[in-house]
């Protein structure tokens, strides 16, 4: 009788692990991976709650706040657009670059927009829409501190200066190939990192133009532009999960029909070929 008691355990177990479709490690069972409930069909997930989930990150001016706290920037712009042209509300989800890539992969925003450089590395992780533009690193200096012959001085470390640099980007990559005997302050809030670098706290910033242009163009009194336009240059894109294909076609979409209307080279106008903005901040 004890050992019919003990197969009828051996069997209630394998079957709760067939019917749980569960890996069995040891007698502990294995967790099993999390799964968006939208994995896959995001697009329909959105059309169904009517509201897009967008994920932004401080870098301006493609993602910003003014001086209300109000989100501003260029691809703020593009993606209230975006779910306006869709009938869709949208939901403006605050990340940090350290974390933004995990974030939308563990869907807590359908839509990233932060004015993501495009690598093959992120391709890996994510899946790019159609590029918006190309943008060139720039470097914007106090003019105390740094000469316009002073590049060198940066790139040799001979003046002990401070670079500040928006962490966990393709910039800070750049930044540390190019400028890493300076000592470099990686910093998440770029409008505290303007007001260092103009009290001299920060000798130096380095970011993707039009910013470093933009602020000695604001501010010529107290600072000015070093020509690393050799550093490198970015497209930029929105990124969606790998397996929404579907929403990057919805996404591409998009651009193609406001480009073509000629709407996004008038919001490109405005944050990326003038300074206006840098008042807003």
């Amino acid at each position: 009788m004890r050992l019919l008691k003990v197969m009828g355990c051996l069997v209630a177990v394998v079957l709760v692990g067939v019917f749980t479709d569960a890996p069995m490690v040891a007698g502990v069972r294995a967790k099993t991976p999390h799964v968006s409930q939208t994995a896959g069909d995001t697009l329909a997930a959105i059309q169904k709650r009517g509201v897009i989930r967008v994920g932004v990150a401080l870098n301006a001016p493609w993602v910003l706040r003014d001086k209300s706290g109000q989100w501003i920037g260029l691809d703020v712009d593009l993606a209230r657009q975006f779910a306006q042209d869709m009938h869709w509300q949208i939901e403006l989800v605050p990340t940090t670059w350290a974390t933004a890539i995990d974030d939308l992969r563990a869907d807590r925003f359908d839509l990233l927009a932060a004015g993501l450089s495009v690598t093959p590395q992120r391709a890996l992780l994510l899946k790019y829409s159609h590029p918006y533009g190309n943008f060139a690193l720039g470097l914007v200096v106090n003019r105390k501190a740094l000469g316009k012959d002073d590049l060198l001085t940066l790139q040799t470390g001979a003046g002990h200066h401070k670079v500040g640099v928006l962490s966990g980007t393709v910039t800070a990559a750049a930044a540390k190939e190019y400028l890493g005997n300076s000592e470099l302050v990686e910093l998440n809030d770029e409008s505290k990192a303007i007001q260092d670098l103009r009290s001299g706290a920060l000798d130096g910033l380095i970011a993707e133009q039009p910013l470093p242009d933009a602020l000695a163009h604001s501010y010529p009194d107290q600072l000015h532009t070093l020509d690393v336009s050799t550093y490198g240059k970015t497209a930029h894109a929105f990124a969606v999960r790998q397996e929404d294909q579907d929403l990057a076609d919805v996404v591409n979409a998009w651009l193609t029909y406001e480009d073509a209307a000629g709407w996004i080279q008038s919001r490109k106008d405005f944050w990326i070929r003038s300074a206006a903005w840098v008042e807003l901040m």
